[in-house]
């Protein structure tokens, strides 16, 4: 399975796992309004048909939005994007390069200063942050970007899944200059 279709799968199943609940509440009023009849039945398996839809539209949704974020950055788009913590290396980044671009950002905040460097990032316009750590090893010149979901950005959240792998692509592009 390639990685993409992975990611797929499991937004997939994320999604279906959301709207169950939803699903069985109108599944089960429909019952209770009308008794097991034929328009209960029929409304049941509308409400299904609906919550499969929604679900197979929304992954597409969020797997294309995450290979797009992703684009040209030489990070690879697989299931595990949407884990809470994403880590990534650079190179050809000096520390001081990365003290400018996190304190210019304006998408950062509570930025420390350092080896390693501490900061919030909001990948969306609400109040929800990511918490990043960014290190720099002189000795082989690499630098180490760590990227961990808030409270606001769980993995429970729909909306907000692939939180820290949107943070980590946006810093990136951030650090490198693009």
């Amino acid at each position: 399975m390639t990685p993409r279709r992975g990611l797929f799968v499991r937004l997939l199943r994320s999604g279906l796992a959301d709207f169950t609940s939803p699903t069985v509440i109108v599944c089960g009023l429909a019952l209770v309004d009308d008794g097991i009849a034929w328009r209960a039945l029929g409304e049941a398996a509308q409400a299904v048909t609906a919550w499969l839809l929604l679900s197979v539209l929304w992954a597409a949704w969020r797997t294309r939005s995450l290979v797009r974020v992703a684009r040209g950055l030489g990070i690879e788009v697989s299931a595990d994007a949407l884990n809470g913590t994403q880590t990534h290396t650079l190179t050809g980044i000096p520390l001081a390069r990365v003290r400018a671009g996190l304190g210019v950002a304006r998408r950062a905040s509570e930025v420390r200063g350092g080896n390693p460097v501490d900061f919030r990032w909001r990948p969306f316009r609400s109040r929800a942050s990511a918490d990043g750590t960014v290190a720099y090893v002189e000795s082989t010149g690499e630098t180490h970007v760590e990227v961990r979901a808030g409270r606001r950005l769980g993995a429970d959240v729909l909306l907000f899944r692939g939180a820290a792998f949107i943070t980590l692509c946006q810093l990136v592009r951030t650090l490198e200059g693009g």
